[in-house]
């Protein structure tokens, strides 16, 4: 049988040492206004093995009187090796440009010898609001970890289903900083997802900055081909109308004959017996004659083997050498300009169409409109 005074005294220690414990870690946390340099870091890591709630809400005290970046990270790693993490990620609003900078990317250098921060970093992703998440870029730029690089393609690869979203743009962004044209294969797949609903256009626009030349510089020929085939990728895995958003992003690359590649994902109702497509052109003459404005709409189908994305340059001498049929005319007889239908089309028909609109526009300037039909055109 134990001794009543021996259980007096047990329940009495038992009774008087939280409040004792509490006194002690409370007086830890008053050094936050007097403690300087290691001295700050070494109490605030007594706080935290002492009380860690408390020490995670009395981390700005102490952060505050981090005069110096030297302190600031210590202070940081003290806190984040002891997974305090919420007001490590938060003390970044109170800090300026240069010293958030100088701490976020000291944290992410030290990501392959602390595994924690490669813990910490990836759970601000899930963690923190948008501009929270921002501001910790430069350590996920500085963290040199295969792990965390699995982690962000995980990311990039799974984008969400919406079309919009600034924090998952960011981890993209971050990606494509880390690894320029290596990027491009989780890009593509990415994009891929993305296509039904999802950040479609900014993973295409990232997909670019990815080959991005340095200021003054130009694009490597590997660069630019691995891009380009990257994007027909993309534009034949997804439906025809973010196809065209493909291809119309290589014309005004310059890589029409990638664009073209396209064609038949994009209009395969269009293709034609022979392999190519069709297509309406007009070459307008026109001018003033006998004091009556007239025109002529000299007007062929043209048929092209699928090689370009754009005719215009290719029929545009053709359509200008048609015999006219204008004489004896004055003002603008000679301009000739041509026109073409702005796609390809199903069939001959929906160039009268086209022709029609043509014709209603010449009309309205004032002119007395004729349509002459020409021998077809065809392009090798």
């Amino acid at each position: 049988m134990v001794p009543a005074l021996a259980i007096a005294s047990t329940l009495g220690l038992a009774l008087s040492t939280p409040p004792a414990h509490a006194a002690n870690c409370a007086s830890v946390a008053k050094l936050a206004a007097t403690a300087k340099g290691p001295d700050l870091v070494s109490a605030y890591g007594r706080l935290a093995d002492c009380d860690k709630t408390l020490a995670e809400n009395e981390y700005k005290s102490f952060m505050k009187s981090a005069t110096d970046t030297d302190t600031l990270h210590g202070l940081s790693m003290a806190a984040l090796d002891r997974e305090i993490w919420n007001p490590v990620w938060k003390q970044l609003e109170f800090l300026e440009y240069g010293v958030r900078d100088q701490v976020t990317e000291r944290i992410g250098g030290e990501c392959a010898e602390k595994p924690k921060i490669i813990t910490f970093l990836t759970s601000a992703y899930l963690a923190l609001r948008d501009i929270e998440f921002q501001r910790w870029e430069k350590a996920f730029q500085n963290c040199d970890s295969d792990e965390l690089d699995k982690w962000l393609v995980e990311q990039v690869v799974a984008p969400p289903n919406k079309m919009f979203d600034e924090k998952y743009n960011g981890i993209v962004s971050i990606y494509v900083k880390k690894h320029g044209a290596a990027a491009l294969p989780s890009l593509t797949k990415g994009a891929i997802q993305a296509a039904d609903g999802g950040p479609y256009d900014a993973l295409l626009m990232q997909m670019d900055e990815a080959v991005a030349a340095e200021l003054g510089g130009e694009i490597s020929t590997e660069d630019k081909q691995a891009l380009e085939a990257a994007l027909v990728e993309v534009a034949s895995n997804v439906n025809a109308e973010k196809a065209r958003a493909v291809a119309d992003r290589l014309a005004t690359a310059g890589a029409g004959a990638a664009a073209a590649r396209l064609l038949p994902r994009i209009y395969p109702d269009r293709l034609q017996s022979s392999g190519g497509f069709l297509y309406g052109a007009a070459a307008v003459e026109s001018g003033e004659c006998k004091g009556e404005k007239l025109a002529v709409l000299h007007v062929a189908e043209v048929s092209e083997p699928g090689k370009r994305w754009l005719i215009m340059s290719d029929v545009e001498t053709a359509m200008k050498g048609m015999k006219p049929k204008l004489k004896n005319c004055s003002g603008d007889a000679g301009a000739w300009p041509v026109a073409t239908t702005p796609e390809p089309v199903k069939t001959a028909k929906e160039i009268d169409g086209w022709v029609e609109g043509l014709e209603k526009q010449w009309a309205e300037k004032g002119y007395e409109v004729k349509v002459q039909s020409e021998k077809d055109v065809t392009l090798n």
